[in-house]
């Protein structure tokens, strides 16, 4: 140490480096880069599959406080995202910030729900007030329903929306009638399934639910830790997923996306364990993708994932790292 700071403290003078010492600095030299080059951390390999990022903290335009929900418009591939300052933010498909909202009310809390119909519009779960708000793509509400109960129709604490081809509507919710509710495209409401009387389909916390091509509604089943498959009827077709950290283990799967192939996949926001996996449509594990940290290629309990088909990119809401990260999707497992 004594010589490392003398070479410090004359490396200003005259003669530098002293000739007594020109064999030893160059020896410290090359010793000091075979330590960086040998200690410096290896690539991720989990961020080369990032293509963008977008979003920080803030309360600004672009910038996010806890997002707790995401979606794709099939018009024009715009991104939604809703955060917990109750506010609904538009970007383009390459994350430039469009124009944005905020709820009507919020004080007795934040919408953790959102999904985008066919012709553009955006149907929030408005959590905590136990409806469901629709909105065109620009903001100006169109009509709301839903009120808070326990009877046919109504809601405590709503988690999502999604459609099946018919155009009936399905509700999900949690705080207590952990169900998932049908209605008419008029809003009149035909049944609920997946309650805690269902002895093999009963969920607790239904937090994010989507059809596929054939009819099968795909639901994450929170605090159960798994993913369940219903008919449109509401029967249920079986489940996957145990609590844990291991591969094929879940520990809180928030949001599910729907993955066309070949072959067909769904991936799943894991988001007790920081990550994404992706599942075959039987349940087999596949591959898992984050870590959790800050840096690019590392996620803090995503809660919602979206799939952009036209150009295979699977878009991740980083939700404790206030962002949202892009990935290149495009080959398959």
């Amino acid at each position: 140490m004594a010589d490392r700071n003398y070479l410090v403290r004359n490396r200003s003078g005259r003669g530098w480096p002293p000739r007594a010492l020109g064999l030893g600095l160059r020896r410290f030299s090359a010793y000091t880069l075979f330590l960086i080059a040998g200690c410096a951390p290896a690539e991720n390999p989990d961020a080369r599959r990032v293509r963008r990022v977008f979003g920080e903290t803030g309360l600004g335009q672009g910038q996010f406080s806890y997002p707790r929900a995401l979606a794709l418009s099939p018009v024009g591939g715009r991104v939604f995202v809703c955060d917990k300052a109750a506010r609904i933010q538009r970007f383009a498909p390459d994350g430039r910030f469009e124009t944005g909202w905020r709820m009507p009310e919020w004080e007795a809390g934040k919408p953790t729900g959102i999904s985008i119909d066919a012709r553009g519009c955006v149907w929030v779960a408005d959590t905590h007030y136990s409806r469901v708000i629709v909105f065109d793509a620009d903001g100006s509400e169109l009509f709301r329903f839903g009120s808070a109960g326990e009877g046919p129709g109504q809601f405590l604490l709503p988690t999502f929306v999604t459609w099946d081809k018919q155009g009936r509507i399905y509700v999900g919710e949690y705080g207590g009638n952990d169900r998932i509710s049908v209605f008419s495209p008029e809003l009149k409401y035909i049944r609920s399934f997946a309650a805690r009387d269902d002895p093999a389909g009963a969920t607790d916390r239904p937090q994010h639910g989507q059809f596929d091509d054939s009819g099968v509604l795909w639901v994450t089943d929170t605090c159960h830790h798994r993913i369940c498959r219903y008919d449109q009827d509401g029967r249920f077709l079986g489940s996957f997923g145990n609590p844990g950290s291991g591969p094929g283990e879940l520990n809180y799967p928030y949001a599910l996306a729907l993955i066309d192939g070949p072959p067909d996949t769904l991936v799943v926001a894991d988001q007790g364990n920081n990550r994404v996996v992706e599942f075959s449509r039987d349940g087999r594990f596949l591959r898992a993708w984050g870590s959790p940290g800050r840096d690019r290629g590392q996620v803090y309990h995503p809660w919602a994932v979206a799939w952009n088909r036209g150009d295979r990119e699977l878009f991740v809401l980083d939700s404790w790292n206030n962002r949202v990260q892009v990935l290149d999707w495009s080959d398959r497992p």
